[in-house]
This record gives C-alpha cells, sequence and structure tokens, in this order.
C-alpha cells in the first residue's frame, strides 16, 4: 500500500523507490502485484513516469484513508503527547493547512504546536539543530542530515497593473515588491534580473499579503505570487513568465535521525492529499 501511494505522489517508480530505500526492481513487482489483486492497470505507463488512471485515483483515495486512520489508530494507542514541531515559508503556507491544523485541533484537545517561519535554509538550520522537527518548503539546499519529500510543484506568476510590456523593461522600471528581503520570491527576481542583465537591489518590501497585492493592482509596482492563489486573492489579470527560475518544487523537510510521529504524518497525509 505505501508503495502504491508513494509511485502514485512521485509519478515514478525510481524516485519512489528512492524514497522508501528500496530496488526499483522491488517498487515495479508490487505494483504489478497490486495490479493483478485488483485485475486491473492502475497507472497511465508514459516515457517521463507514470500517472494514475480512473481505477487507480480510486485506489490511491481509499488508500490514503487506510493510512490515514492508521495513523490516527497510532497516535491515539501511543503514549506520546500530542505536539507539532514545524516549520513554514513566510511566502506560502502548505495546501489546506489552516483546515488541517484544525481537524487536528479538533481531534486532539491538548494538542500543542510550535510554527516557526522563514526562508527555506532557516528552516533546514532549525530542523537540523532540532529546535523544529518537520520542514514545509520551497526549494531545497540538500543538507546533509536531511531527508526531503518532495510533495509538488507550485508556479509563481507575475500581478501588477504594467505586466504587458517586454519583461526587461518590467524590471528595470517597475516597483519590485516582495514580502522581505529572505523570502524565496526574491531569489527569483535576483535570478530574472541576471538573465536579462538588470541591476537592482531597491526592492521594496511589504510583509502582509494583502497589502501587497493591493499596491500591484493600484498600479505601484509589480511583484510574484504563486498561480494557485490569484483566484482567492481575486486577481484574475497576471503574466505567466516561461522561466525554470518560476517552477518551484516543494518539500516536506526533516532529520533523517527523526521518526515521524503518528500526528506529523497525518499532517503530511492531508497536506500531500490537498496538493
Amino acid at each position: 500500500m505505501k508503495a502504491f501511494i508513494t509511485v502514485a505522489e512521485h509519478g515514478s517508480i525510481s524516485s519512489a523507490a528512492q524514497e522508501l530505500h528500496q530496488l526499483q526492481s522491488n517498487m515495479t513487482a508490487k505494483i504489478k502485484k497490486i495490479e493483478s489483486e485488483f485485475d486491473s492497470e492502475l497507472f497511465y505507463r508514459r516515457p517521463r513516469g507514470m500517472e494514475l488512471n480512473e481505477e487507480g485515483k480510486k485506489l490511491y483515495a481509499q488508500f490514503k484513508k487506510i493510512v490515514l486512520l492508521w495513523e490516527e489508530t497510532r497516535s491515539m494507542m501511543s503514549q506520546e503527547s500530542p505536539a507539532l514541531r514545524i516549520g513554514l515559508m513566510v511566502s506560502k503556507n502548505p495546501p489546506n493547512f489552516n483546515q488541517a491544523m484544525g481537524a487536528l485541533y479538533e481531534k486532539y484537545k491538548h494538542l500543542t504546536v510550535t510554527i516557526r517561519t522563514g526562508n527555506t535554509q532557516k528552516i533546514e538550520n532549525e530542523i537540523t539543530d532540532g529546535m523544529i522537527d518537520v520542514g514545509f518548503l520551497v526549494g531545497k539546499t540538500d543538507a546533509k542530515g536531511l531527508h526531503y519529500k518532495k510533495y509538488g510543484t507550485e508556479r509563481l506568476v507575475l500581478i501588477g497593473r504594467n505586466i504587458d510590456k517586454p519583461l526587461d523593461k518590467i524590471l528595470e522600471s517597475e516597483n519590485l515588491i516582495i514580502s522581505s528581503s529572505n523570502c524565496y520570491y526574491k531569489k527569483v527576481f535576483d535570478q530574472l534580473q541576471e538573465d536579462h542583465q538588470v541591476t537592482r537591489t531597491d526592492f521594496v518590501e511589504i510583509a502582509a499579503l494583502e497589502s501587497l497585492v493591493s499596491m500591484c493592482q493600484l498600479g505601484m509596482g509589480v511583484s510574484l505570487i504563486p498561480e494557485s492563489d490569484t483566484a482567492v486573492l481575486g486577481i484574475r489579470d497576471y503574466r505567466v513568465i516561461d522561466h525554470p527560475a518560476c517552477e518551484l518544487e516543494k518539500f516536506i523537510c526533516y532529520r533523517v535521525s527523526h521518526k515521524i510521529t503518528g500526528i506529523e504524518q497525518q499532517l503530511m497525509n492531508m497536506i500531500v492529499t490537498a496538493d
């Protein structure tokens, strides 16, 4: 069951094998056994990976329910205190995070939560130092002693009133608005400037997302936000930038030596399923 879920979430047997520290041939055999058990192919096999077909999606949903129930049972029967120590990006919470935390608070009345925010490297350092246990990252540095589980991708888009001009002109003349000097999206702006031979350091920092968006909509600058946030924020007009730096990978990160608790696994399952 775990092999099937991991292959489905990674879209690749080789990546799933690496995640579970198993041989690729063993993972292939497990998937074939499950397909044989249900007398149905569950994936579309493509040159660059695998994708769940309709039957596979049904089974994935059922398996996730079973795993979530098991983790709930493990937490209930264990002596571990219900606690979460997690790290979040300054710029972006994981999908369904507020709903997931609400569900856990409802289930565990004495749940204690520690949340620290920062950029990718700051969260990685705090996990390494034992200040927190699990981080939800955008990008990674492959720090020694940390395990990374990819759980999705995110595309950044450009927002503002003056986004139809050539990109180099926007980078030269518009106020470039970011949430902080340490946010990941500033690094994307830096990469775009480098590729368009623009040099600027006069970024405008606005920590509150609503204020940042309002400034852009008033024509007082441009910013980068996840495309998935545009509908929630009421943004209809935005610009997709065809650049690798705007395609971000998202990871769940924890120490290799850390044993994931039942409640941590429940949170991770809810977030991965939402994505």
